[in-house]
């Protein structure tokens, strides 16, 4: 079994893996972010804009909280390490 720190790069592969995956193939990519309230997260579109969104508890559709600007969701990918 590996280090937590090996597990910990592993994962951000799979994550960018994937996320480049759906945006590729037109669909949003939902971002967790400790930075956000528990019943937020961001959602990253094709278009690379991003908006923070509230998800439904049935998970099948969500609420646009507001849309972050050019610069602010430079900051996000670049803080969360998705540049």
């Amino acid at each position: 079994m590996g280090t937590i720190e090996e597990l910990r790069k592993i994962s951000q592969t799979v994550v960018r893996r994937l996320r480049k995956q759906k945006l590729e193939k037109g669909q949003p990519f939902l971002i967790w972010s400790p930075e956000l309230p528990k019943d937020q997260s961001y959602l990253e579109f094709p278009d690379h804009s991003i908006k923070i969104v509230s998800i439904s508890h049935d998970m099948k559709s969500f609420t646009v909280i507001s849309e972050l600007n050019t610069i602010q969701a430079g900051k996000i990918r670049e803080t969360l390490g998705l540049n």
